[in-house]
């Protein structure tokens, strides 16, 4: 790709402002701070509208952290965005983040991160119970207690889309059946709840990823209807099959990263792209 195909961009990703969704939840400067270092390692990947199926491409990013006039903090950043994706852009009134936490009664726990299982729901329309309910059935299936975090997602947008977060190992999965991933998920997803000012019609969208080293595919299901949901993730195995053992990641592009998504009336996922 050539430099005239970039363009150069800047925006504000959060601020310390309460957020009405989360019930005046706030995130303090060091958190910003703390989240501007894990985005200029890579770590986090940019989407459109908190979608997994739409990453935005980006590059030369760089994440920082401002004082307003009226005290309050902001999370900005300045980086080249394709050309391909400046439409995208230019139709949204802003850029935002998702930051995932543990739940209140995990801060004091030893390295969450090392879990092998990861499942988190947006906080404004799953309650913690949820999560609670679904880690306790994932542990009823032989999880073992220290082999899963559980954790609210706070999107920082105008209004935050019900969303599903899983990510697991790809080693740890094959350990599992995609029927015991749906037990964990759906004690979630039947236990949905609109937020103040949310769209009670809007679809829940499913979120899987599969990590193995620096490969990542993420599978995703957006729907209103539980059996839909139900039968993709049963079928996981045909999103994935084939992408672990046969794609290598070509030298230069570490953490490359693939998402399908469900296409209900074929009854199949979508290639990997």
């Amino acid at each position: 790709m050539t430099s005239s195909e970039w363009q150069p961009v800047r925006g504000t990703l959060m601020t310390s402002s309460p957020i009405e969704a989360y019930g005046g939840f706030s995130i303090s400067r060091a958190a910003l701070r703390n989240f501007a270092r894990e985005l200029n390692t890579g770590g986090v990947p940019f989407h459109l509208d908190h979608d997994v199926s739409k990453p935005l491409k980006m590059r030369s990013f760089e994440a920082f952290v401002m004082t307003r006039e009226d005290g309050v903090d902001e999370l900005r950043f300045s980086a080249e965005l394709h050309e391909d994706d400046l439409p995208w852009l230019d139709s949204r009134p802003g850029v935002s983040a998702t930051l995932m936490v543990p739940l209140p009664r995990d801060l004091s726990r030893a390295d969450p991160d090392m879990a092998p299982i990861q499942f988190g729901a947006d906080h404004a329309w799953f309650a913690d119970e949820a999560l609670v309910d679904a880690e306790d059935e994932l542990m009823s299936r032989g999880v073992d207690r220290d082999q899963i975090s559980v954790r609210r997602a706070y999107q920082f947008s105008l209004a935050p889309d019900p969303q599903i977060y899983l990510e697991i190992t790809y080693a740890f999965f094959i350990s599992l059946s995609a029927g015991v991933l749906w037990d964990g998920i759906k004690k979630v997803y039947g236990r949905r709840r609109t937020p103040s000012g949310g769209d009670a019609t809007k679809s829940t969208s499913v979120n899987i990823s599969l990590i193995d080293g620096d490969r990542r595919l993420t599978a995703v299901v957006t729907t209103s209807d539980e059996e839909v949901a139900h039968r993709a993730v049963e079928s996981i195995d045909g999103a994935i099959e084939g992408f672990f053992q046969s794609r290598q990641v070509p030298p230069g592009e570490l953490k490359r990263r693939s998402v399908t998504s469900w296409d209900d009336a074929t009854g199949g996922w979508t290639p990997p792209a």
